[in-house]
């Protein structure tokens, strides 16, 4: 499929940088943080991939994406529910591969605009305001 990822440019970036600092911080100084992004059927997959230490399945379960509950001591514990809504706000989801020892792969979901137009790119990024 053909399709065009048609998202409030704001919303993605701000997915997009908290993910990215996130990974970061858990792959630390040493550590390896991977972005990638392709069309797989009918939507654009977003992966923000760390070489941390990763997450437990009950953390991923009953923590995570919990308001006001943070792992960091300078969090306020908002930024993953923040980020997962504002993915579904999107009309997309935010899915977690993660396991103890083996990194976070962060996956964002958002749906394609069909675009039949020969030549076309599988995938083409377009700017929107909200």
């Amino acid at each position: 499929m053909r399709g065009l990822l048609r998202v409030p440019t704001e919303q993605l970036r701000s997915v997009l940088d908290h993910l990215v600092q996130n990974a970061f911080d858990a792959a630390g100084s040493e550590g390896r943080v991977a972005l990638r992004g392709r069309a797989v059927g009918s939507s654009a997959l977003i992966e923000v991939e760390d070489n941390g230490p990763g997450m437990d399945f009950d953390f991923v379960r009953e923590k995570l994406f919990r308001p006001f509950r943070s792992t960091k001591s300078t969090g306020f514990g908002i930024g993953a529910y923040q980020i997962r809504e504002c993915v579904r706000s999107m009309g997309g989801r935010l899915e977690v591969r993660t396991a103890p020892g083996m990194g976070t792969t962060m996956q964002v979901l958002l749906p394609l605009v069909s675009s039949d137009h020969e030549g076309a790119p599988a995938l083409r990024l377009e700017a929107v305001d909200s």
